[in-house]
């Protein structure tokens, strides 16, 4: 059973920090448009594949299950860290100057 989960293709997000960024070039705009790209990529992937799970296509569940999973991820953590952002821009806005 172990063996047949490792085989299955994930999809990852991007390993990325800020000294990736700098050295490379990007910008900050162009590293959310990347991770708001994977997210969609990751959601629709693991829709489809659900969808093909309900219709009896030769979608095993654990793929479909581990697709789920990993959507629910990657959507907990851009939520995680859009509440940072807004909470570090509530704290700028909150500085007297």
């Amino acid at each position: 059973m172990i063996s047949s989960i490792s085989s299955l293709p994930l999809t990852s997000l991007p390993a990325s920090t800020s000294s990736q960024a700098t050295t490379s070039g990007g910008s900050f705009g162009s590293f959310l448009s990347n991770a708001i790209n994977n997210l969609n990529q990751t959601v629709s992937g693991s829709e489809s594949q659900g969808v093909n799970l309900a219709a009896g296509k030769s979608v095993g569940i654990e793929q479909a299950m581990v697709a789920a999973t990993q959507a629910q991820l990657v959507v907990e953590l851009t939520v995680q860290v859009r509440n940072r952002v807004v909470d570090a821009y509530n704290q700028v806005m909150n500085m007297q100057v």
